[in-house]
C-alpha cells in the first residue's frame, strides 16, 4: 500500500535468526543432576538401561551432566527424520551415550494442524520437584522454518525416554531462540526471542469543504435557496407570505371573463381595457389578475416559499468533500425539532387569521442552514487512522513457567534488541538480575505502596501520532445519515434510543 517498512533487525544468517552450529555444546543444553537421588525425593532417577547390574548408580555420583541435542538425518531437502539425543558425563572428558529422547516422528502441531515432517532445535530440561517430572522445552518447526513453535515434553527419568505434550505459541506468537533458567527458589523461565512488526498510525488527511452555491438540475445558480440555505431567511419559509395576493387572485395570469346569464357564452376581458360586463345580462369572473405588463407578475405574483418537499429544491446535495455523506435538503430541513411540519401550518388559503398568524423563526431548531458560508481550510487530519509505517524488530522475552513448566503464566517482561556473537541466551541472566536479587525485577509498585506480580504482553500497541490532528471517537462525524436519509435526525429510533443523532 505504499507505507514505509523498517527493519532493525541487525544479525541474519542464511540458516534463520542465528548461526546454527552443529555439535557445539550451549549452556542450556546440559542439565547438572544432584550429587545423590536424595536430592530429588526419588529412590530412583535414572531409567536404567544397563541389564547388567542390579544397582542404579546414575546420578549417585558428583556433578552429573546430561547434554541433550537434536540430531536431523535428511535424505531429501523436503524429508526430514531425526530425533533428541542425550549423553552424560562427569569430567567432560569421558561421555556415555543415553540414547533417544525423543523421536521427530513423535511431534505434532496442535496449534495450526499442519503436515510435518518437523524437526527440533535447542532442546532444554529442568527438573520439576512439584510434578517429579523432567520438562523439556524445544523449538519446533518444518522445512521452510515457517512455524517457529515452541515444544513440550515430559519424562520420569533424565536420560528418557520423553513423552510429547503440546506444541504452542509461548504468549502468543513466534519463538525462534530459546533457553531454560531455574531460579534458586524453584521458579522457572522461559527466556527467548520473537520477531514483531510495530506500525505507526496517523489520521488520515480529510478534504475541509468547500462552500458552493445552491445548484438547480440544469446547473444554474439558485440564489435565493443558496442564501436560504446558507443563512435562514424567515421569507422564504412562510408559506401564507402572499394570502393578500391569493385572495385578490393575484397569484394566477390576468384572465377575467364574462359569462352571459341566458346563453352561459364567455367572452374574455383583455388587460386594460374600459370594456366591462354588461349587467344585468352578463356577470364577470375573476380567475386570475396577475399583471402581464410585467415579467414578475404576469404569470401572476409567486410565493418566496421555499418548499422542502418540491424535487427541484433538493436536486442538489453539497459534495465538495468526497469521503462525507451529505443528505438531500428535505432531510435536513425535518432532522431538528421544529422541521417536520405541516407546510401550511394548517391555515386555510382564505383563513381570516392569516393577517394576525404568528411566524416562528425556525433557523435554529431545524437544519435549514446545510450549506452555511465558511472558509476554505486546509486539509485536517482528522479522519481514520492508517498505517503510516511499519517497524520491525528483535525482542527477547523473559516468562515465567507455571509451577508445572508446561506453560507460561502470563508474568513477563520483553527487551528490544539482541545478542551479539552468537551468545546464549542464558548470557543476560546475570545482567537482568536486580539490586534486590529479585530476577528480572518482576514486582510493580501500586498506589496503595503493595507489590503485585505484571503481567504484560509480548504485543505492541500501534504507536499514534495525533500531533496537530484532532482525532475523531466514531466514524459519524463525517455523514448526515446512516443508510436512508433521515435515520440520524433528533426524531429518528437511532438518536431517541441509541442516541446517533445528527449535528445541528
Amino acid at each position: 500500500e505504499g507505507r514505509l517498512f523498517t527493519s532493525d533487525v541487525k544479525f541474519r544468517h542464511d540458516d534463520g535468526d542465528r548461526a546454527h552450529e552443529k555439535g557445539r555444546v550451549l549452556l542450556g543444553s546440559m542439565l547438572r543432576l544432584p550429587p545423590s537421588p536424595e536430592a530429588h525425593g526419588d529412590d530412583t532417577v535414572m531409567n536404567s538401561i544397563d541389564s547388567s547390574t542390579s544397582s542404579n548408580t546414575f546420578g549417585k555420583r558428583p556433578h552429573k551432566h546430561i547434554w541433550y541435542g537434536e540430531h536431523d538425518h535428511r535424505s531429501h531437502p523436503t524429508l526430514i527424520s531425526g530425533a533428541i539425543m542425550a549423553c552424560s558425563t562427569q569430567d567432560f572428558v569421558t561421555w556415555k551415550h543415553e540414547g533417544v529422547m525423543l523421536n521427530y516422528i513423535n511431534l505434532t502441531d496442535m496449534v495450526d494442524g499442519s503436515d510435518g515432517p518437523f524437526h527440533v532445535e535447542k532442546p532444554s530440561v529442568l527438573f520439576n520437584s512439584l510434578s517429579k517430572k523432567y520438562v523439556m522445552w524445544m523449538l519446533v518447526d518444518n522445512v521452510k522454518r515457517s512455524l517457529g513453535m515452541a515444544g513440550v515434553a515430559t519424562s520420569d527419568y533424565p536420560n528418557g525416554p520423553f513423552e510429547f505434550v503440546r506444541t504452542l505459541y509461548p504468549d502468543g506468537n513466534q519463538t525462534r531462540d530459546q533457553t531454560l533458567f531455574q531460579d534458586n527458589d524453584g521458579t522457572a523461565y522461559l527466556i527467548r526471542t520473537y520477531y514483531y512488526t510495530t506500525t505507526y498510525l496517523v489520521p488520515e488527511a480529510v478534504m475541509q469543504p468547500t462552500w458552493e452555491s445552491v445548484k438547480n438540475a440544469d446547473g444554474t445558480i439558485n440564489f435565493a435557496l443558496s442564501y436560504h440555505r446558507a443563512e435562514y431567511e424567515p421569507g422564504y419559509d412562510d408559506y401564507h407570505d402572499i394570502y393578500m395576493q391569493r385572495w385578490r387572485m393575484e397569484d394566477k395570469p390576468w384572465k377575467v371573463i364574462c359569462v352571459n346569464r341566458s346563453t352561459g357564452l364567455e367572452r374574455e376581458v383583455p388587460f386594460g381595457e374600459d370594456e366591462i360586463c354588461l349587467d344585468p345580462f352578463e356577470y364577470k369572473k375573476v380567475l386570475g389578475q396577475g399583471n402581464p405588463m410585467y415579467e414578475s407578475t404576469k404569470n401572476g405574483i409567486q410565493s418566496r416559499f421555499l418548499d422542502p418537499n418540491d424535487p427541484d429544491n433538493n436536486v442538489w446535495i453539497p459534495s465538495s468533500v468526497p469521503n462525507a455523506k451529505g443528505q438531500s435538503w428535505k432531510a435536513n430541513y425535518e432532522a431538528g425539532t421544529c422541521g417536520k411540519r405541516s407546510i401550511d401550518k394548517d391555515i386555510q388559503l382564505f383563513d381570516p387569521n392569516l393577517p394576525s398568524r404568528e411566524q416562528p423563526n425556525r433557523g435554529n431548531c431545524s437544519n435549514i442552514v446545510d450549506n452555511p458560508i465558511h472558509p476554505t481550510l486546509p486539509d485536517k487530519r482528522i479522519g481514520k487512522l492508517t498505517a503510516l509505517e511499519q517497524r520491525r524488530a528483535k525482542y527477547v522475552a523473559v516468562s515465567r513457567l507455571t509451577d508445572d513448566y508446561l506453560d507460561t503464566d502470563g508474568f513477563l517482561t520483553t527487551y528490544e534488541g539482541e545478542l551479539e556473537d552468537g551468545a546464549d541466551l542464558l548470557t543476560i541472566v546475570n545482567q537482568l538480575r536486580s539490586k534486590d536479587d529479585s530476577l528480572f525485577d518482576w514486582k510493580m509498585e501500586k498506589s496503595n505502596g503493595n507489590s503485585e506480580d505484571m503481567i504484560r504482553s509480548t504485543f505492541q500497541d500501534h504507536v499514534i501520532d495525533r500531533y496537530g490532528a484532532i482525532g475523531r471517537e466514531n466514524d459519524h462525524d463525517d455523514k448526515q445519515y446512516n443508510v436512508k436519509f433521515g435515520d440520524r435526525s433528533l426524531f429518528s429510533p437511532g438518536c431517541v434510543i441509541d442516541g446517533d443523532c445528527i449535528d445541528n
